[in-house]
């Protein structure tokens, strides 16, 4: 019996156990250890002294193999003593662990849990993942995937989240490599977008449900602050028109009628049900685990399947 461990070190740490390529359990760390939205940091990092709760639930089983994910730190020098942290709470023959899989991983996550036989798995999110070095973060990206495959596409790449590569100038230019087409950008996108309007709304970090609610309001009697609803509703309507673009680049790349959503920017339901609405040719399937809990599915199950 094959017995694999996907483990997401994001925000949001997250354990995927399957067996035989089902998966039988899955728990996130917050829940056990009460620190919402718990994520591995660099105070870790001086005293490795954490023992992870959920881990006790295996503390009798033997792993095949034991995966990674993580939102890509930027550097392995950070990335690996988190990683062997937990090694040293586990029991496994062999791990593996490869930085530049986020995005991919949010693909298969929400791929495994459909009844889909192929798909178009596209993600967006804050900006999981590096591209060449922490310099630039994927933010959007495009996935054909079936049971045997899986294929990335496209990617949307932003410098924004660096502010000494802040131009006035606004810049995007496309390039292929490797069969995947980029776009180069120093614009925000989608969840990046999101996330600057959370913060101008006065809003923190994890709290982006509440600017989603209120966004309806703009127009309404309210005494909520004016102005707060009207970024609310821009983050709304811009982010929907990048998604908008993103799945008409799609269509570039595939014929599928099958469409799945991930990356933590789904999260939104508002928007997913627009999305849904304005594309009717569609099927589409939201990743139950669309935040980066849902990684660990997905690191485990493409180790399995697809290397």
């Amino acid at each position: 019996m094959r017995k694999i461990l996907g483990i997401n070190i994001s925000h949001n740490v997250s354990f995927a156990y399957f067996e035989n390529n089902i998966l039988k359990e899955y728990y996130e760390e917050d829940r056990f250890n009460k620190i919402k939205n718990y994520e591995p940091d660099e105070n870790e990092l001086a005293n490795f002294n954490y023992e992870y709760k959920v881990l006790k639930k295996f503390k009798n089983i033997i792993f095949d193999a034991v995966v990674f994910s993580s939102h890509d730190r930027g550097h392995l020098q950070i990335e690996l003593p988190i990683i062997k942290h937990f090694l040293k709470q586990v029991k496994c023959k062999k791990y593996s662990f490869s930085p530049e899989r986020h995005h991919l991983h949010h693909a298969i996550c929400g791929f495994y849990f459909s009844d889909f036989n192929e798909a178009i798995a596209l993600v967006s999110d804050g900006g999981g993942e590096c591209f060449i070095d922490s310099t630039f973060k994927t933010l959007q990206s495009i996935h054909l995937v079936n049971k045997n495959k899986i294929e990335i596409k496209y990617k949307f790449v932003s410098n924004k989240k660096v502010s000494y590569f802040n131009y006035k100038e606004k810049f995007n230019f496309e390039k292929s490599n490797n069969g995947i087409d980029y776009t180069i950008s120093n614009e925000e996108k989608a969840g990046l977008k999101y996330l600057n309007y959370l913060e101008q709304a006065g809003f923190n970090r994890h709290e982006e449900g509440q600017m989603m609610g209120i966004a309806a309001y703009k127009n309404k009697e309210t005494n909520l602050n004016k102005n707060v609803l009207e970024i609310a509703n821009k983050a709304q309507e811009e982010t929907l028109e990048d998604f908008v673009e993103l799945i008409k680049r799609a269509k570039k790349y595939s014929d599928s009628r099958n469409i799945i959503l991930s990356g933590g920017y789904h999260l939104n339901c508002s928007n997913n049900f627009k999305i849904v609405k304005k594309f009717p040719e569609y099927n589409f399937f939201v990743d139950p685990i669309a935040y980066d809990g849902g990684t660990a599915v997905g690191a485990a199950y493409h180790y399995e399947n697809y290397l």
